[in-house]
């Protein structure tokens, strides 16, 4: 349900929106998923996971089909923005769910596993959702990922509702992201997963450009370098997960990730070929770094905490709101260099990751 309008999604706003309006609707969205996530924990406990997520799930159904037929912008507007929070929110009940039955010495398994299914569903979605709007259009697009998410509210009645809830306890976002700043051990990890979310903002608004740039026109880069580069994501979380589990540690596998995202952002910076196989090789490597540090500071982060620390699940997943804010902001800030230095963005994310995997020197193991 969500890669089938994942990178549509822009575009078809671009039909009503100038791209100005776009990035505000974007910006407008992330922040308003952040005021929402201040108060999702107490509505969580109210209603319970199962039937927090089954009302989220269908009113998400509703807003989809919403988008698809409405011809008005101030309801193409309204609808995003609601399906942008909504996306979140379902987003949240599953690391939720997840985590009420990973036992702990599974959690880098089962992470591994979740985000692997994640990942896959990413990759082949835009597939389906080309072909649809080749074949018919923007309102079959947003019609079919309407529908995909039916059999999930059976999926849900079948397996999740007589899941227990945790004993909740009573944390707020605001109050869980200070205590989690403070901590010796999350604080890096939300760092980690921060910088990790303004890479994936990098690579998916300045990578095309800056190779366009080189002269690798967008569809070549779209059907001959993407589909390899996001292997790994596919591939690895899950076996990363087990050897986080039984053989290394969580911090000198994200340390390796980090370290080398951090060379491959500085190649970025530094290469000007023109060769779809030199840049299939770069950001596939890339993606392998990436998955390392997405693995383990999910698997990491959630052996830490447990199912009831609604708040620590909120402040986690909602880092990615925040990243989708910061990257759009920095990118303007830094646009006149830009323009002389094409690749000072990457130099930039290349010192952010190895500040970063700095931080993640003091981690206490989790075995």
């Amino acid at each position: 349900h969500y890669g089938l309008p994942l990178y549509a999604s822009s575009t078809y706003l671009g039909l009503t929106f100038k791209s100005s309006n776009v990035l505000l609707i974007y910006a407008g969205a992330s922040l308003l998923t952040l005021f929402v996530s201040l108060h999702i924990a107490k509505y969580v406990r109210r209603f319970h996971t199962y039937r927090f997520t089954q009302a989220v799930v269908i009113a998400e159904i509703l807003v989809t089909l919403g988008l698809a037929l409405t011809q008005s912008a101030f309801f193409i507007a309204l609808f995003f923005i609601t399906h942008f929070i909504l996306t979140i929110l379902i987003y949240i009940s599953l690391n939720t769910f997840v985590e009420a039955f990973s036992p702990h010495h599974e959690v880098g398994m089962i992470r591994g596993m979740f985000l692997t299914v994640l990942n896959l569903g990413i990759l082949i979605s835009p597939f389906f959702g080309g072909e649809i709007l080749a074949r018919s259009g923007y309102q079959t697009l947003y019609i079919v990922a309407a529908c995909v998410l039916i059999p999930f509210i059976f999926f849900l009645h079948r397996f999740m509702h007589e899941i227990p809830d945790p004993k909740y306890t009573r944390v707020e976002i605001l109050e869980a992201f200070n205590r989690a700043r403070k901590d010796r051990n999350l604080g890096p990890i939300l760092l980690s997963l921060f910088i990790l979310e303004c890479f994936y903002g990098v690579m998916t608004i300045y990578s095309p450009l800056y190779l366009g740039s080189l002269g690798i026109p967008l569809p070549v880069y779209l059907t001959s370098i993407i589909p390899i580069a996001l292997l790994p994501l596919v591939i690895l979380p899950y076996e990363l997960g087990i050897l986080a589990d039984t053989k290394l540690c969580e911090k000198e596998l994200l340390m390796s990730g980090l370290l080398l995202m951090a060379i491959m952002s500085m190649v970025m910076a530094l290469v000007t070929s023109s060769s779809i196989l030199v840049w299939i090789i770069i950001l596939t490597l890339a993606r392998v770094g990436a998955a390392c540090v997405e693995t383990m500071t999910f698997s990491y982060y959630f052996k830490k905490i447990g199912s009831k620390d609604i708040g620590l699940i909120s402040v986690f997943t909602n880092i990615r709101s925040v990243a989708i804010i910061v990257v759009p902001l920095v990118g303007i800030a830094l646009s006149p260099l830009v323009v002389t230095y094409p690749g000072l963005i990457f130099v930039l994310l290349s010192i952010m990751l190895l500040y970063s995997a700095l931080r993640v020197v003091p981690l206490q193991d989790t075995r």
